[in-house]
């Protein structure tokens, strides 16, 4: 490759303050002192934690995607990656505290049996679950398939607790969880991760949307963290020509290319675009440079995550621990290393060092020249950018979402109106569906329900929290100023400081009128997944979904995409950077 992205070599450079000594040396170094500390520290050390002392120390001088897994995690790791397990088919949360359902795969045992989103798990086999973790409950729940397990639910408007024993069967966590058209010609496909399965799952879906009519194609990558890079080179083959290059790993024991080995799936004069933001990354991000590189989809969002490491993972005994070991970098078919400084090797570390040294050199411009030459260029000969994630065709920044609907959703508060709500609506008879209409009286019904949650009327915008510590200061500075009998409470300043408050807390009152739109939406979500399922409910969100709305506006005027995914008139391709 004729150019290397500066940033990987900058990650990959030894620290020049720490000379590199021999390897063994160093090890029986390290070996003495843990010895000694064993054999005559004060007090007797566990030889676990020593251990995992010394672990955590050596991953601080690594990378932030290094870690060594103990037997639990390793086999959560492997349970996500195969994408399949035994269980019940329920995910689940805690919910002030509580176990609770939100939701039942379709198909699954517990969906057969009737167990409902909003549930509370009250017990497990028997045992009570207050106080029990998450993690536990989850260990609990699975097991070996065709075994029986017991709960016992609370349901909204059921006096008593509800058991159910349900059979466990093989889960299959699908990593395509919804497709659909968006309009009579445009497909969606929402992929979610990079499992064994991803391949399969999108083909199945692509076939799907092929029978309805798919002219044009949105994979939507959004908060997709990644994960087997084998899928990510088997989802790019779908799309691009046989012989493209797709990506490239770079390390200090492994040097790889892999191209397209297939004819694709969809035709190359099927328009696609790919979405993208802050939350796509790994594998996620080299399905959507590849696409990019060769001018094969349209890139809308936001700039993705940054993690152009590769992971590979070691066993290191039969109980169960494994480490997990950044060996390699990618690259992108033209040359681009994608990673972010802070996702590197002793990356976050540079980062820091770096901001320092232009904070105390300004005129020092050697960095900031050396990431202006980190330039690359796609197949039609658009300008791209190393070291920084994909950067997306067209960045569509989100509105900001207002405060009072930020703590609703952080607070869950649709999800339990829908519990609350749902036997009173069954019993008047409601017919839920993708054309039902929120009532006015039933978004006052919630305003009401968020106002009598203490939990959620505890919660303070920034504003109300300043006037507390300006209340606080005042009082600080009257005992200062030696004034100790003449507080607050009998000065002048009492009455604008609750007026002040009055009216910051009106304005949360305000906000639920100016956002009554966004929360009859929030509420009708919910209500579709309770009564219905979750791909009515993902179908009906993504309506109001302005990255969405924005690669379906550029699918539906070709001239607008085609000049989109064009290189500049008086762009001339670098053929040294572009090609190897």
């Amino acid at each position: 490759m004729a150019t290397l992205s500066a940033l990987c070599i900058a990650n990959a450079a030894t620290d020049k303050k720490t000379p590199p000594g021999d390897f063994y040396d160093e090890v029986s170094r390290l070996n003495k002192v843990l010895s000694e500390v064993n054999r005559k520290y004060v007090e007797n050390v566990n030889p676990t934690e020593l251990t995992d002392a010394a672990i955590n120390g050596i991953r601080n001088i690594l990378d932030p995607h290094t870690t060594v897994f103990a037997p639990k995690d390793y086999e959560s790791l492997r349970v996500s990656m195969e994408g399949k397990f035994g269980g019940v088919g329920i995910t689940i949360s805690l919910r002030d505290n509580i176990l609770t359902v939100i939701s039942p795969l379709s198909g699954t045992p517990a969906f057969k049996l009737g167990i409902r989103a909003g549930d509370r798990i009250r017990k497990i086999d028997g045992k009570e679950t207050k106080g029990m973790s998450l993690d536990d409950a989850v260990n609990k729940l699975r097991g070996k398939i065709g075994t029986d397990v017991t709960v016992a639910i609370e349901r909204e408007g059921v006096p008593d607790l509800m058991d159910f024993t349900i059979t466990r069967a093989e889960i299959i966590v699908h990593a395509v969880p919804y497709y659909g058209m968006v309009t009579p010609d445009i497909g969606y496909i929402k992929l979610a991760t990079f499992s064994d399965k991803t391949t399969s799952d999108v083909e199945n879906a692509i076939r799907g949307l092929q029978k309805q009519g798919m002219k044009k194609l949105i994979l939507d990558m959004r908060y997709n963290p990644g994960g087997l890079l084998n899928q990510a080179i088997e989802i790019s083959e779908l799309f691009l020509k046989p012989g493209n290059v797709i990506v490239s790993t770079r390390g200090r024991t492994q040097k790889t290319e892999s191209s397209s080995r297939r004819h694709p799936m969809l035709k190359s004069d099927v328009p696609m675009v790919v979405l993208v933001n802050q939350g796509s990354a790994s594998a996620a991000e080299i399905v959507s440079g590849a696409l990019q590189d060769w001018d094969r989809a349209l890139i809308v969002g936001k700039t993705s995550f940054g993690k152009g490491s590769v992971q590979t993972i070691f066993p290191l005994d039969n109980a169960g621990n494994a480490l997990k070991l950044t060996t390699a970098f990618y690259y992108l078919p033209f040359g681009r290393c994608i990673n972010k400084p802070e996702n590197g090797i002793k990356g976050l570390k540079l980062q820091e060092d770096e901001d320092a040294d232009e904070e105390t050199a300004k005129t020092d411009s050697v960095k900031a020249d050396t990431a202006k030459r980190d330039t690359f260029y796609t197949n039609n000969g658009r300008m791209m950018f190393g070291g920084g994630g994909i950067t997306p065709d067209v960045d569509v920044e989100l509105d900001p979402m207002p405060w009072v609907v930020q703590v609703q959703e952080r607070m869950a508060m649709y999800f339990k109106f829908a519990v609350k709500i749902r036997p009173s609506l069954e019993k008047a008879g409601v017919k839920m569906n993708s054309e039902w209409a929120v009532p006015d009286s039933l978004f006052t019904q919630f305003k009401d329900f968020c106002k009598k949650d203490t939990n959620f009327m505890k919660v303070k915008s920034n504003a109300l929290v300043g006037v507390d510590q300006l209340e606080k200061s005042i009082i600080r500075e009257q005992n200062y100023m030696g004034d100790s009998a003449k507080t607050i409470s009998d000065s002048n300043l009492v009455k604008r400081i609750s007026e002040m408050r009055k009216a910051l807390e009106d304005n949360r009152d305000a906000q639920f009128e100016a956002n009554k739109d966004y929360i009859k939406d929030g509420i009708k979500r919910e209500l579709l997944t309770a009564f219905v399922n979750d791909s009515v409910s993902t179908a009906f969100s993504l309506k109001r979904d302005k990255q969405l709305n924005e690669a379906i506006k550029y699918l539906s005027d070709m001239q607008l995409f085609k000049k989109s995914i064009s290189a500049p008139p008086k762009a001339k391709k670098n053929t040294a950077k572009a090609k190897k």
